[in-house]
């Protein structure tokens, strides 16, 4: 059910929000209304990093009316127009003025009916305190095993952005129902989502708190996903482990999973086809048949892609380039089937580097497959393709836009051919991994250290406690050289997230009106603490500290807490 606005309570409509995706105001004056709906959509908007589109019904009425429109036409244009904003991209739309009377229960329902399938976020203001409950009861309530689904689709085509929105709903929907099951696979999909942004801490944290509750509730084949899940973690550092690759493969055949099975045995081959001596040959057609036996295409797709990619890289006759050049045209087919933008750019690019006949073929071969790693937001895809194009650099360094983003331990697994084409490691194309913050650019080493401005966190409450709220502050300092020493900072956000059992609140502070935060502890120890500045404007991520804080016993023995420490790891501002 959706909140009504007889309450003004921001953190309330931020949670009905984060459950259904539709918010209902109604009543109140109407600059009242306004200004809380535009609070509510600037929170929500500045959280996830989507545009804000608003309409007021009572606008279109009165220029439908100069055309000779009834107010009925009018409500039509806002729908209309609401679906020529959801047919670009997720987004937040404010819809207020909706009219008191008949009308408002028909554009209400219209509204939700317009948004039921969308992943935008839906605020709408009535004149009239009364809710249509007809149009309520059709609200967009989560259904947490399809917005798994949903989820689960967008990761398997390599586009994990669209499926953090889904996972959170589906998380949510999951606890409210009681479904431990559905929350232990809701949590399962969010840390292979967090493995393939290349975040390994947070992804092994998800995966094995989604492991123990598979095992709490019985759920076999659950335990063996998130078993593959978390051995393929390791092979982020260009070291994969296929041990765990085989224990998992095992518990998904003693779970009866034959999929599961099927995709293990895949990632266990992977793991070892450049061993010497390994029967690559035999274990690539095995792990195919598995597939077919499955009818998944997916799978299918990705075994053609490394079996095509093993031949190629092994010296060999003519006849077998050939036999490599038909299985990367049949991965890119069954990936163009299954629709997965991810395995098909992969493919069309490491075809192109083995293939130079198909590459010179097509002299915009570079800008295509770089265009297929942009529609799903892959830069560190494109910054491959860039590498393709520059050939390795005189002094060995890889370039910076893959320094920021992989560990050294897998750049250093990067090869050459003698023509001078990549032999780009096997693992990055298995995460999608973001700049890391505070990865230094080329030329910040002799950038003088009072230009840059820095964040400070001071602990306002000694000796913290399990379950008592303590305050800090966060202030952004310059340097006497950064432009801002002499200027009023700028309408900065801070975001804070506690990476441990600890609350924080509020979730966003705004340090150039002096940003305070309140951290409540559950247990003793020490906990991690992450602090994110950024510029609302751009979206941009200029700072990120972490700090970690002592919290002592509630009844200790003589301790003196230890104050937080921030790490910089940092985008300069």
């Amino acid at each position: 059910m959706s909140f009504v606005g007889r309450t003004r309570d921001l953190a309330a409509a931020r949670r009905e929000l984060g459950t259904s995706r539709l918010l209902v105001v109604s009543g109140a004056p109407d600059s009242d209304r306004s200004a809380f709906l535009d609070a509510v959509a600037r929170e929500v908007a500045d959280e996830v990093g989507l545009p804000v589109y608003r309409f007021r019904v009572a606008d279109a009425g009165e220029r439908s009316g100069e055309a000779g429109r009834t107010p009925g036409e009018a409500a039509d244009t806002v729908v209309e127009a609401c679906r020529g904003v959801l047919a670009v991209d997720p987004c937040v739309v404010v819809v207020d003025g909706v009219p008191a009377g008949t009308a408002d229960g028909p554009l209400l329902a219209e509204l939700i009916s317009t948004f039921a399938e969308s992943e935008s976020f839906l605020l709408v203001g009535s004149t009239d305190a009364r809710e249509d409950a007809a149009a309520l009861s059709s609200d967009r309530c989560a259904d947490g095993w399809a917005l798994l689904a949903r989820a689960a689709v967008h990761c398997d085509r390599g586009d994990p952005r669209a499926a953090g929105p889904l996972l959170r709903r589906a998380v949510e929907a999951h606890q409210v129902a009681g479904d431990r099951r559905g929350e232990a696979w809701a949590v399962f999909l969010y840390g292979r989502m967090c493995r393939l942004r290349g975040r390994p801490e947070d992804a092994r944290r998800l995966l094995q708190a989604a492991r123990e509750t598979f095992r709490a509730v019985g759920e076999a084949p659950g335990e063996a996903w998130a078993a593959v899940e978390l051995a393929r973690l390791a092979t982020r550092s260009g070291s994969p482990d296929p041990d765990a690759l085989a224990e998992a493969r095992r518990l998904h055949e003693r779970a009866g999973d034959r999929r599961g099975a099927a995709w293990a045995h895949l990632w266990w081959t992977v793991a070892r086809a450049d061993e010497p001596g390994f029967p690559w040959q035999e274990e690539f057609a095995s792990v195919q048949g598995r597939f077919h036996e499955v009818s998944d295409r997916l799978g299918t797709a990705w075994t053609l892609h490394h079996h095509a990619l093993t031949l190629a890289r092994t010296d060999g006759t003519d006849e077998r380039r050939r036999e490599a050049d038909r299985l990367f045209e049949g991965a890119l087919a069954l990936f163009e089937e299954a629709d997965c933008p991810h395995g098909r750019a992969w493919t069309m690019l490491e075809y192109a580097l083995r293939s130079p006949a198909h590459r010179f073929l097509n002299g915009e071969w570079a800008a295509e497959i770089r265009h297929v790693f942009h529609g799903i937001g892959d830069e560190a895809g494109e910054a491959w393709v860039d590498l393709a194009e520059a050939g390795p650099s005189p002094g060995g360094e890889p370039p910076y836009e893959l320094a920021c983003r992989y560990p050294t331990a897998l750049l250093d697994t990067l090869g050459w051919t003698e023509a001078g084409e990549p032999l780009i490691p096997r693992a990055a194309r298995d995460t999608q991994p973001e700049p890391r913050p505070g990865f230094p650019r080329p030329g910040d080493r002799d950038r003088p250290d009072d230009s840059r401005a820095h964040v400070r966190l001071t602990l306002l409450d000694d000796a913290p406690v399990p379950d008592v709220p303590a305050r800090i502050a966060l202030e952004v300092v310059p340097g006497p050289g950064h432009p801002w020493s002499t200027a009023p900072l700028p309408p900065l956000t801070a975001r804070a997230t506690s990476l441990g059992h600890a609350e924080i609140h509020p979730a966003h502070g705004v340090p150039a009106d002096g940003a305070e935060f309140r951290f409540t502890p559950h247990r003793p120890g020490s906990h991690r603490l992450r602090f994110t500045v950024e510029d609302p404007a751009t979206g941009t991520v200029l700072q990120q500290v972490e700090a970690e804080i002592d919290v002592v016993p509630s009844d200790p023995a003589p301790h003196r807490p230890t104050a937080p420490a921030p790490r910089p790891s940092a985008r300069r501002a």
